[in-house]
């Protein structure tokens, strides 16, 4: 959580290699942006939105698109801290509502104003690392960003699973596994991504992040993610 009263800012490049079933659509690059402040010193207000570059084969109808994508505003609020203990985790809650900002006509936006609750559960098993459990619930619109995601608008359904560990006092790894999936009486779509990844800071205030990944099904095959964290 962003200390009351403070910004977080946070930048990532995240290159994805497309599944096959996303053709003519073949690689996609964005830039992600996040202004995070501290409102309470429990709650969070987030705003992120994205730049795309989606490359398409030369066979598509489409050409390749670059331009904004749908913007995301956020509220971030953590009910309790976990017991240090005993075996209560830390528990958070937070809702999000994505604006069809972005050109639905070109697959830089979904066309569709998507809501989202998610629950996460975070819990120390040995002094430097930690266990989060994240359960999410999407009642419009859909998870696409750019031409990345599950196509299909409806109620969605994520959770995650991931375990982060600190190596030395400045650098952070982790793993995780997340997935989402819809059913609808025409069939389902799913997600399914693990990440491996970590974060090394450079100074009391900013932090490099980066990480690899692999999916399946609506998820990207493969690709890299590298950003920066700061906090004035």
């Amino acid at each position: 959580m962003t200390p009351k009263g403070h910004f977080n800012f946070e930048y990532s490049n995240y290159y994805a290699v497309l599944p096959r079933s996303a053709a003519p659509d073949h690689w996609q690059d964005t830039n992600n942006f996040v202004i995070q402040y501290g409102l309470l010193g429990n709650l969070e207000l987030n705003v992120d939105f994205p730049i795309i570059l989606i490359n398409r084969y030369t066979a598509g109808e489409l050409p390749d698109a670059f331009g904004f994508g749908d913007i995301d505003f956020a509220a971030k609020y953590k009910f309790f801290e976990e017991d240090p203990r005993g075996w209560r985790p830390a528990f958070t809650m937070s809702a999000a509502v994505e604006v069809p900002s972005g050109d639905p006509a070109t697959q830089l936006g979904s066309g569709y104003t998507d809501f989202v609750v998610n629950t996460i559960g975070q819990k120390t098993v040995r002094e430097g690392t930690v266990v989060h459990v994240n359960v999410g619930y999407q009642s419009n619109g859909n998870t696409l960003t750019g031409a990345i995601g599950i196509r299909t608008p409806g109620k969605i359904v994520s959770e995650g699973l991931s375990i982060t560990t600190d190596v030395t006092p400045t650098l952070n790894l982790g793993a995780d596994i997340n997935g989402a999936q819809i059913h609808t009486p025409h069939g389902h779509e799913r997600q399914l991504q693990l990440t491996l990844g970590g974060t090394q800071a450079l100074g009391p205030n900013t932090s490099f992040a980066f990480s690899m990944f692999t999916g399946w099904y609506r998820s990207p095959q493969w690709g890299v993610l590298a950003g920066l964290v700061w906090t004035p």
